[in-house]
């Protein structure tokens, strides 16, 4: 059909979209690293923060998309529902590769 992704992001945000997720079909669930190409065009032409979605399955995997890309968060969901990493040691192997992470609030 011709659809294309970059251009949906952006109508998305003059429709005014606070923020664009973008999730590769062919990468989520397997845990194989994020489809960074897309993620990255689609950061770096639109106005708003982009979140990675699909394809985490290592810290490494974070790290590379926050190495390589524009997006200012990123989905987990199999690294941790299936407690494989915690937060924590996702945030420190993130901290260890000089990348920023909110503190860890505790109550």
């Amino acid at each position: 059909m011709g659809l294309d992704a970059l251009q949906w992001a952006k109508d998305a945000v003059k429709l005014g979209a606070g923020e664009i997720c973008v999730n590769s079909i062919d990468a989520d669930g397997t845990k194989a690293g994020y489809e960074l190409n897309i993620t990255e065009l689609i950061a770096s032409n639109v106005e708003v923060p982009v979140v990675a979605s699909g394809g985490a399955g290592t810290p490494e995997h974070i790290v590379d998309l926050f190495k390589n890309t524009q997006a200012e968060a990123a989905l987990v969901a199999s690294m941790v529902h299936y407690g494989t990493y915690t937060c924590e040691s996702i945030k420190q192997s993130m901290n260890e590769a000089g990348i920023a992470t909110r503190i860890q609030w505790k109550l």
